[in-house]
């Protein structure tokens, strides 16, 4: 620890879940930084980051990922992480997530008792917005779904240890968080795929939504992994801490904005298979933090759209007949209109965004 500025200096940190998306997003942050990291997956890494492949629920597994590398600190990210999964396969969401951080936390106590740990739950914890004024990390947690139920458990389990172990311990509440690499299961890439392949003549001019209703924070996937690193190196042992933008928008802004990147005008239909009833996501208070740590958010809602979207195209036939679309804006000519930058990089945008 340098003690000029309390700060931790770690050169190794194991990812739990390091194949996912903020997985992928978090080992690029530490690799900027000069920190190594490895991982624990079930699925395939990248060959440059060092892997045990294994499931959280595999004891084996966890232990051989602790033996193996001697992490100077663990983020710990594996887990169910959709709500309506959790809600289909109950059991398997507390196995997963809370069962699951009790074998981790368990193994590295016999392990390495005094490894820095900062176990990542989420805003949900807290259950709805609560109206009057922005929730702070001492207000009870108050689960409205089964996947905020099993991160609310998983807390209970790491303070157990960090309290019964005088354990360097932490826990994250992230809001939302978007970005490049994130699977079209979720909202925003869903909206992305579904504009690209519009734009470029691959999908009827038909976009299928959910409810667009519903509130949320949405923030960059880049702040919230520069967070668990800043938190890793000077947070607060035992302490927990909100990570949001403190913007606040409804599904159907984020929406309206992918089709102002797009260039498209696309009739909006319901889909019932996407349909979830309209509510509104926790505000967070980030004092603590900023207080702590400095952090803040810094990537605009417009960065982060686009380079989604941008993502998105990439992913579809660049060189796709463009025919003439009624969902064009007037004046256009005969092609989607892009944003600037794809069309100047069109030749060279093979890795734009890291992971």
């Amino acid at each position: 620890m340098d003690d000029g500025e309390r700060r931790w200096v770690i050169k190794t940190v194991l990812i739990t879940g390091c194949a996912g998306f903020v997985g992928r997003h978090l080992a690029s942050e530490l690799r900027a930084a000069g920190i190594k990291a490895v991982g624990l997956d079930v699925a395939e890494t990248d060959v440059s980051l060092p892997t045990v492949r294994g499931s959280i629920e595999d004891v084996e597994a966890i232990d051989e990922a602790v033996e193996r590398f001697r992490p100077g600190a663990v983020v710990h990210l594996a887990g169910i992480a959709s709500v309506p999964r959790a809600a289909a396969d109950r059991g398997r969401a507390f196995r997963i997530n809370a069962e699951g951080t009790l074998h981790l936390l368990d193994i590295l106590t016999r392990r390495q008792p005094k490894t820095r740990v900062l176990v990542v739950s989420s805003a949900q914890v807290y259950g709805e917005s609560g109206g009057m004024r922005p929730y702070t990390e001492d207000d009870a947690p108050r689960p409205a779904s089964i996947y905020a139920l099993t991160k609310t458990a998983a807390e209970v389990v790491t303070r157990y240890y960090a309290d019964r172990h005088a354990w360097p311990a932490m826990i994250a509440r992230p809001v939302n968080h978007i970005g490049p690499g994130q699977s079209t299961d979720f909202v925003v890439p869903s909206f992305a795929a579904q504009l690209a392949e519009i734009a470029t003549g691959r999908r009827e001019p038909v976009i299928r939504v959910g409810n667009l209703e519903s509130t949320r924070d949405f923030s960059d996937v880049r702040d919230i992994v520069r967070g668990y690193r800043l938190l890793l190196e000077r947070g607060e042992p035992g302490s927990t801490y909100n990570l949001a933008s403190g913007g606040v928008w409804s599904v159907r802004e984020i929406l309206e904005r992918l089709c102002e990147i797009a260039g498209v005008r696309p009739r909006v239909v319901k889909d019932p298979a996407r349909y979830r009833p309209a509510d509104t996501g926790p505000q967070l208070d980030t004092s603590r933090i900023q207080r702590d740590i400095g952090w803040r958010a810094e990537i605009p809602i417009e960065k982060t759209l686009r380079d989604v979207y941008e993502e998105a195209f990439r992913r579809v036939n660049l060189k796709a007949p463009q025919p003439e679309s009624p969902v064009q804006k007037k004046g256009s000519d005969s092609r989607p209109r892009l944003p600037d930058e794809v069309r100047q990089r069109r030749g060279d945008q093979e890795n734009q965004h890291g992971p």
